[in-house]
């Protein structure tokens, strides 16, 4: 059972009536992707018009009608429909109930807002819902509209990312074999003070007590190498994809035609470029931290279901507890 409004995020900053329209068709039940929707709205550099939205809404199979409504009339236009926002931009109303209206909004998201604040965003300011009038695309869905063939393109798995990982085997294993030395080495540390308290404390046994410090300080000094080690190794991995995912996605820019910047903002471009950092911070900073962290929790679990099975279960209960509540908010 659908529980929730289809939304998709607009590509680029003048993408929003594609973008509208994906989400619609994708509410009717219709995978398409978005390269195809731009070619038939002939979004240009300033965006898409109404006229263009309404046409290549048409040519999808969908019935239109471009109206100037007021609030009144709005409540009662069949749902969804795309509205003008800002005065340059386009969302998708898919609900209104006792004056709150339910938006879908390509850049932000799905997003609620009330009478008060929806009618001047859409009207424009020094505007209520008797008075004026805001311009609205209606859309509804012929037989043509479920007989024609789209076909989703943009389906794509993390494998695509993960073959940069890939292509550096070594490094990724030498950086398992520190992070299993690493925890190991951290292991040892509860044992040792536990061996100071029982053994060295209780049988007052001062040289004990300054062989398990010593012991402990080489414990120590061998993880920080071990981490030091680990960075290097990092660092070396995190240069040698950056310039690989940089270098792919250059040679792939000087590839497209003149007409794809004619359609683009220089902003939109240098976007694509800053997206690259993000990429290689999950590849090599979100995945193998939550790796390292995985495996430590695994390792002094185990730890604590030897010391203790009732601690044990209560700090798992209090562990899932956080991490619902930190889903929820």
């Amino acid at each position: 059972m659908k529980t929730t409004f289809p939304f998709y995020k607009q590509p680029d900053s003048k993408d929003c009536g594609p973008t509208c329209l994906r989400i619609i068709a994708k509410h009717y039940g219709k995978l398409i992707s978005f390269k195809e929707i731009r070619e038939i709205t002939e979004t240009t550099r300033e965006g898409s018009s109404l006229l263009k939205l309404s046409d290549a809404a048409e040519a999808m199979g969908f019935k239109t009608i471009g109206a100037k409504l007021n609030y009144e009339k709005l409540k009662h236009a069949p749902l969804p429909f795309i509205v003008h926002w800002d005065k340059q931009h386009f969302v998708v109303v898919y609900k209104i109930r006792k004056d709150i209206v339910y938006i879908s909004d390509p850049a932000y998201g799905l997003i609620r807002y009330s009478k008060e604040e929806f009618i001047p965003r859409w009207i424009g300011n020094n505007a209520n819902e008797q008075t004026k009038e805001g311009i609205t695309l209606l859309l509804e869905p012929t037989p043509d509209f479920r007989k024609m063939k789209w076909e989703d393109n943009e389906k794509r798995s993390l494998g695509f990312l993960f073959r940069y990982l890939f292509n550096y085997k070594n490094l990724i294993v030498q950086l398992c074999i520190g992070l299993l030395v690493g925890s190991l080495l951290q292991l040892i540390f509860p044992f040792l003070t536990q061996s100071i308290v029982d053994v060295g404390i209780q049988n007052q046994d001062i040289g004990f007590i300054y062989l398990v410090l010593f012991a402990q300080i080489m414990l120590f000094l061998g993880r920080m190498s071990v981490e030091v080690l680990r960075s290097w190794i990092l660092l070396h991995l995190t240069t040698r994809i950056n310039i690989s995912l940089v270098s792919d996605f250059f040679i792939k820019l000087m590839n497209l035609p003149i007409s794809y910047f004619d359609t683009r903002m220089t902003g939109d471009i240098m976007q694509r470029i800053g997206d690259h950092r993000r990429i290689e911070n999950l590849l090599t900073g979100t995945t193998l931290n939550t790796l390292f962290s995985f495996f430590n929790l695994i390792v002094f679990g185990a730890v604590l279901i030897y010391y203790s099975l009732q601690f044990s279960l209560f700090f798992l209960a209090e562990a899932c507890f956080i991490l619902f509540g930190y889903c929820s908010f």
